[in-house]
């Protein structure tokens, strides 16, 4: 069973009840590493959720603000969750563009590839250091919030993988420029 979105959100929603803008701060904070979603997608998906069961939802009125719909998964929702987590993973459908431009890299101008190269590195590079400045002290924010000390083992394992991911692309730019740049093969 692939993860989806809706997944993604009853394994937040698993934590404590939240508004959907709560959720993607939630995404932004946490789980971003690995899957991403939009404001509008989650609400949309939501609102699906809704009707399949899966949550309920109470509105909260504020003096002067819209009001707030906070979302709390139901017994139905908490047997998907776990049907899903107990569900082997589908080996994941590899999608980059980078790689896509460097198998075609013959056909386009080697400086250009290059730039494309230096881009996708400093990319990489920003992500290594922020999964070793902010990663931890985020999960432990979280943590206290959602009172679910017995996840950060899991969580910071993911922030591991993050930065191993991010090492060994930093590594595989430095490779390729080399080849596209002075012709070594390496």
């Amino acid at each position: 069973m692939k993860m989806s979105l809706p997944h993604a959100l009853l394994g937040l929603l698993n934590y404590r009840p939240a508004t959907g803008y709560d959720l993607k701060a939630s995404f932004e904070k946490s789980i971003n590493l690995f899957w991403n979603a939009s404001l509008p997608q989650i609400y949309r998906t939501l609102n699906q959720m809704e009707k399949k069961g899966w949550l309920s939802f109470k509105v909260e009125h504020q003096d002067g603000k819209p009001s707030r719909k906070i979302y709390k998964l139901t017994d139905a929702g908490k047997k998907e969750l776990q049907k899903w987590l107990s569900t082997p993973p589908e080996f994941p459908q590899m999608k980059n563009n980078m790689l896509a431009k460097i198998f075609f890299g013959n056909r386009m101008d080697k400086k250009d590839l290059a730039v494309n190269l230096r881009k996708w590195r400093e990319r990489y590079v920003a992500l290594l250091e922020k999964l070793e400045t902010e990663v931890e002290s985020a999960a432990e924010h979280y943590a206290a919030k959602t009172g679910s000390r017995d996840d950060m083992p899991f969580w910071l394992l993911t922030a591991d993988y993050g930065r191993r991911y991010a090492k060994m692309v930093i590594k595989w730019c430095d490779s390729a420029l080399d080849v596209v740049e002075k012709g070594k093969n390496k």
